[in-house]
């Protein structure tokens, strides 16, 4: 009887589970990054469903005058056009809309005192200048409107230039066009991949390629995926002036916004330029030094230790294991042999070169 009431009472026990682990805390996808608090007053007025590119133009001021007074007589001639068109086409569009009304005027027409084939003529005239009208107001007229109103931003490209000036650097802001953050990170922002995103490497990759943002003025990088905002660029001008924020964050950088778990995040492409440009300068000191090397040893006579010097280093790399510290070691001791061997004083030739580093086989911390 005591088993049976054990096992019953086990029976009607209530297990608790666990409480579920909490999830872990939302990051930013990579490469990008969140941004520092600093940075709060500049991404404050983007539009956290677009993607955002910037970078600092400084082409000289006047290539920018040149290239932006193209567009800016261009407009200020089409503006022309059209107010001397309204002026010109005006009186007749009145008298028209007065004659629809049962006015007598000039541009009535009487039925019963045409023929067909004059009616025809009266229509296909009017629809001519209606067509034409029509397309010089909506289609070209709207390039005068985005150049000096831009209607859905507070600044156009006529009023930022008017607020800043041209500049010998200009901070320039890109936004997506036609597509955005939903676009390209989805739904859970945090498995986001840039390898696997076919808009990261055909939308985003091209627009921060190095030889397209160092051969292009930023006034001409618009185009079907990528728009300028003159809001956004008068802010952050007016944030640089008053120094509230440095200018290495706009040195071509990706903005996004991840979610409001990790808010704008930002992919500093310029440290991975800057990076580059430090490893080709190292290379190319190297090859300098390498022709240098060379050089010296063919004044002397002695083209062959050159030769010999690279059997040696290439000897010592290809053992298991790579060129180590300590097989770096070993080709510096049996290079400095070969040249006492040859009458050579090896540091003083060292020296006129200007040292070891960047010569293969020979390092500082191994000389």
């Amino acid at each position: 009887m005591a088993r049976k009431a054990a096992k019953s009472s086990s029976k009607g026990a209530v297990v608790k589970s666990a409480p579920p682990p909490p999830p872990p805390p939302a990051t930013a996808p990579p490469p990008f990054s969140q941004i520092t608090p600093s940075l709060e007053a500049f991404v404050d007025t983007l539009d956290p469903t677009k993607i955002y590119i910037t970078h600092i133009d400084t082409f000289p001021t006047d290539f920018k005058k040149q290239v932006f007074a193209i567009p800016a007589i261009l407009n200020i001639l089409l503006v022309a056009v059209i107010v001397w068109r309204a002026y010109a086409a005006g009186p007749t569009y009145w008298e028209m809309v007065l004659a629809a009304l049962g006015n007598e005027t000039a541009a009535s027409v009487t039925r019963e005192t045409k023929t067909w084939g004059e009616l025809a003529t009266i229509a296909s005239k009017r629809a001519v200048m209606f067509l034409f009208d029509y397309a010089l107001l909506v289609g070209v007229g709207n390039w005068p409107l985005t150049f000096f109103v831009a209607p859905g931003q507070q600044e156009s490209a006529a009023s930022w230039r008017l607020r800043t000036g041209f500049r010998e650097r200009e901070v320039y802001v890109r936004a997506s066009r036609g597509w955005g953050r939903d676009e390209l990170l989805g739904d859970e922002a945090e498995a986001f991949e840039s390898d696997d995103s076919p808009l990261f490497r055909t939308l985003i990759l091209p627009a921060i390629e190095r030889r397209f943002v160092q051969d292009k003025t930023g006034y001409v990088m618009m185009n079907d995926s990528w728009d300028l905002d003159y809001s956004a660029m008068v802010h952050a001008t007016q944030l640089l002036d008053k120094k509230e924020i440095d200018e290495e964050p706009f040195r071509k950088s990706v903005w996004v916004y991840a979610g409001d778990g990790v808010g704008w995040c930002v992919w500093e492409v310029h440290k991975l330029d800057e990076a580059s440009n430090k490893s080709n300068g190292a290379e190319d000191a190297g090859r300098k030094k390498i022709v240098a090397f060379k050089e010296r040893l063919d004044a002397l006579g002695k083209e062959s230790l050159f030769f010999r010097w690279i059997e040696i280093v290439q000897f010592e790399s290809s053992q298991p294991g790579g060129f180590t510290p300590q097989r770096q070691q070993a080709a510096a001791r049996k290079a400095k042999e070969l040249f006492d061997s040859q009458g050579i004083d090896f540091e003083k030739f060292v020296r006129e070169v200007g040292g070891l580093e960047g010569l293969p086989g020979f390092d500082e911390s191994s000389g």
